[in-house]
């Protein structure tokens, strides 16, 4: 990342437990943690984000040089076990001491807090408008709350940051970060993203002029107008008979899937079908996807990207209220095989004569990694059987899981994950069989997802005797 001074890797703690890792071979063995060395000085963070883009190795290099800043309690704080539990624990509401999980910005020292927002901006987004640079603007926004008679529970050092599961290139662990009207949930497995959802964003003011410059340069901002235009456009362009078949009868004040919504997917998608739009409609259906996808890091956008222009067919568009996104009660969705996103307008809370948004971005496959929550996994066995066999099952830790296709594929990708939804290894291949490694693996039953060609993921569940 281009202003973003990327230290040296460490691992954190001074006598870290020992976890399952992946070898490159496809073999699985256990590696303790190397203790943390000193950690260099850090250059200023570049608050309106870079040009650049970072890796995941980047990712976990910037967390463990938050991570070494810190106290002994901070660092408890701040480090908490990755469960289906803790995952859930982000909002769109303003702070309190039951809704989020973490270590406050306001309660780190500013030398701390630049440490903390440069692991952010590392797993972000670099396009203008989106990523790192659209979580600064939101932040700021808050800052336009307290100054507006908002009160305490508003304001940009309001935010908190947690690693869930230790950041490491090899295991499996999410970093959250987030406060009012913000929660972003990255889920990292085996050195690669799994999962860039739940990804919620709000905003009030629509806009604003910025006054605290520790958060962004003075100036005026408009975040989520990108999302509102993009939005906008796509229902444009429909005719008025697509706009009937797209309307929904449902009036919607808020989304339907934030942070109660895990794993609430509607079981039967309404709206209007976009296979029957003409290609320049469904091209801007995938370009008001863009403005949530490029908050997370560029590359895995556009592998995102390219995945749910795949699914395009699949995809339902929907509205309701007005279709103009300028009146409370004003709602699109966009909802695939994958990818699910919802926009909402709602009267303001601080700004009583306006309107605010409300946004979520999830993913039906993805949301935290896959781990937990999801509806395309680990409960389609009829689905699965149609795609893929497994042989041995059950198997010895001496076998190799010998993985058999009805057909050859050009893209697929294999992940195994134990009983509590952690991912152990993945592995991308193509053709018409895999061989999946899984010596090292202690007795237990096991799941093992394939997702071919862009296609939903289809899983087998698998014994280890």
């Amino acid at each position: 990342m281009k202003n973003l001074l990327l230290l040296a890797p460490l691992l954190l703690g001074p006598a870290a437990p020992q976890e399952q890792v992946a070898l490159s071979n496809g073999m699985f063995s256990y590696e303790a943690l190397i203790p943390p060395f000193a950690v260099p000085p850090v250059k200023t963070l570049n608050l309106e984000g870079s040009s650049g883009t970072a890796t995941v190795a980047d990712v976990v290099t910037a967390a463990n040089a938050f991570y070494a800043s810190l106290s002994a309690t901070q660092q408890a704080t701040l480090v908490q076990a990755f469960n289906s539990t803790n995952v859930t624990k982000w909002s769109n509401l303003p702070v309190n001491s039951t809704n989020r999980i973490g270590l406050r910005l306001d309660a780190l020292t500013a030398a701390q807090q630049t440490l903390a927002m440069a692991v952010v901006q590392a797993a972000t987004g670099t396009v203008t408008n989106e990523g790192f640079n659209e979580i600064q603007q939101l932040r700021a926004a808050d800052d336009n709350l307290v100054a507006n008679g908002g009160g305490s529970a508003y304001g940009s050092g309001v935010y908190l940051i947690a690693f869930l599961g230790t950041p490491s290139t090899t295991g499996t662990w999410m970093l959250m970060f987030g406060g009012h009207h913000l929660a972003t949930n990255i889920t990292y497995g085996s050195g690669a993203v799994t999962g860039a959802t739940p990804m919620f964003e709000g905003v009030e003011p629509l806009s604003f002029t910025t006054t605290n410059t520790t958060v962004l340069p003075i100036a005026t901002y408009a975040p989520l107008s990108s999302e509102g235009s993009a939005m906008l456009a796509m229902l444009n362009g429909l005719t008025t008979t697509q706009k009937t078949t797209a309307k929904l009868s449902q009036t919607f004040t808020d989304v339907v899937l934030g942070p109660n919504g895990n794993g609430q997917f509607p079981t039967t998608k309404v709206g209007l079908q976009v296979s029957t739009l003409t290609a320049d409609q469904q091209a801007l259906v995938l370009n008001a996807m863009k403005p949530w996808v490029q908050d997370a890091d560029d590359a895995t956008a556009a592998s995102l990207l390219a995945t749910y222009q795949n699914q395009l067919a699949g995809t339902y568009i929907a509205y309701s209220g007005t279709g103009n996104l300028t009146a409370n009660g004003d709602y699109v969705r966009i909802d695939g095989p994958n990818v699910w996103i919802e926009f909402a307008c709602q009267s303001g809370v601080i700004y009583r004569s306006q309107i605010h948004y409300h946004t979520v971005w999830r993913d039906h496959a993805r949301d935290y990694g896959g781990n937990f929550y999801t509806t395309v996994t680990a409960n389609k066995a009829a689905a699965a059987a149609q795609t893929f066999s497994v042989y041995p099952n059950p198997a010895s830790p001496d076998d190799a899981l010998q993985v058999k296709l009805t057909s050859a594929v050009k893209a697929a990708r294999y992940t195994v994950r134990n009983i509590l939804g952690q991912t152990i290894a993945t592995k991308s291949f193509q053709g018409a069989a895999v061989e999946v490694p899984i010596a090292g693996l202690k007795a237990g039953t096991y799941v093992l997802s394939l997702e071919v060609d862009g296609q939903e993921p289809v899983t087998h569940r698998f014994v280890v005797k």
